[in-house]
């Protein structure tokens, strides 16, 4: 396996994997090409962006999109998306990128990492897992428009 810095020319592969990963349980999306390539590649065109990928013989396995931003007590990672192919989960590819994003922004001076995610899911349990603590004090609200 092969960890680098994502690239424009990578996001092709990186939509198809979302959607496959998205689309099926347990969030259970509704992306299509279009919706997805274009949400993926607003964030690639995010200001301070840094994205990592895993391929193993041209195949992408995984692959980690976010941004460094300024915070109040020194540079932060936040994660906009994560996701490794659901045939290959649990076999250390999420570790791994993020242990290679974790040089990659020691190397810039960040200082944290963070992300949301829905609770009581594998998601919230990998990255639990992987030394991500939750912030009490925090809550996301949400409000549907009609």
């Amino acid at each position: 396996m092969e960890l680098k810095r994502m690239k424009e020319s990578d996001l092709a592969t990186c939509t198809e994997t979302f959607i496959k990963v998205f689309n099926a349980e347990p969030w259970n999306d509704n992306w299509n090409d279009e919706s997805a390539h274009h949400y993926l590649s607003d964030y690639y065109n995010t200001p301070n962006f840094l994205g990592v990928i895993a391929i193993e013989n041209d195949v992408l396995l995984g692959f980690i999109m976010g941004v460094q931003r300024k915070w109040y007590s020194g540079d932060e990672y936040f994660i906009h998306e994560m996701c490794v192919d659901q045939t290959l989960q649990n076999k250390g590819i999420g570790k791994a990128m993020l242990n290679y994003l974790e040089i990659q922004l020691k190397e810039k001076s960040v200082e944290s990492m963070t992300l949301l995610t829905n609770r009581n899911i594998p998601a919230e349990h990998f990255y639990k897992n992987n030394g991500f603590d939750e912030i009490e004090r925090l809550v996301f609200l949400y409000k549907e428009i009609k």
